[in-house]
């Protein structure tokens, strides 16, 4: 299976998904974003994955290739080909079907418990300001107690706006990288923002949790449809 991850920013990359798709004997392509490289022509891929990134998607007169992972969506889907959209990620596949993006009531930085509609709950990590609303026809599929609208499904097509790939290396990335952001935040006394010492001491057993979860949900997007 021809794979493609899409990467915004050096720091925020695939963590526990591209072991655990190389695992399955995916071709996995990294396409770096940031340095250029080009969104392929959707006939090339048999899976796509959207990551992270601390720009708005209403940015995208500063990112134009936003423009053709939308477009690359809108052809998946079509393809009812499977797509998994992460934070970012995940308001790119929903703006990509004309769902609005804007500011959550509530900043998420650290590790919270998101409820998915089946009852099912993880301890998962997050790190946005921004969400989307779930797009016309879509399915929404978890809620935090900060953010009513944590995934939705559409076709094949999935958009989470929190982190089950986190790996130990990610999250210090993202600490190290987003620590203005992080304090800023924490200075406002913003009610779901964890100091970096919550965050690291969670991570310890909130980390194989989500990954675990994460190779629950990739196999259920990619096998079960």
């Amino acid at each position: 299976m021809e794979t493609y991850i899409f990467q915004h920013v050096d720091f925020e990359g695939p963590g526990e998904i591209l072991p655990y798709l190389e695992s399955k004997g995916h071709r996995v392509h990294v396409v770096k974003l940031f340095d250029g490289e080009p969104v392929p022509n959707s006939t090339l891929v048999d899976f796509a994955v959207f990551m992270g990134g601390p720009m708005s998607v209403l940015d995208e007169d500063k990112y134009p290739y936003m423009a053709d992972e939308k477009q690359l969506c809108r052809e998946l889907f079509a393809a009812e080909k499977p797509v998994l959209g992460i934070c970012l990620g995940a308001q790119i596949l929903a703006n990509a079907f004309f769902a609005p993006i804007h500011k959550n009531p509530e900043k998420e930085i650290g590790f919270f418990p998101v409820t998915f509609e089946n009852g099912f709950s993880v301890n998962a990590f997050h790190w946005h300001g921004e969400s989307f609303e779930v797009p016309e026809f879509a399915m929404p599929l978890a809620y935090s107690e900060a953010c009513q609208n944590q995934g939705f499904k559409i076709g094949r097509a999935v958009g989470l706006q929190f982190h089950l790939e986190t790996n130990e290396a990610t999250l210090k990335s993202l600490l190290q990288n987003c620590a203005e952001e992080h304090a800023t935040a924490l200075a406002a006394g913003e009610k779901y923002v964890q100091s970096k010492e919550q965050i690291l001491e969670i991570a310890k057993t909130a980390i194989p949790e989500a990954n675990r979860a994460l190779h629950e949900f990739l196999d259920a997007i990619l096998f079960n449809g």
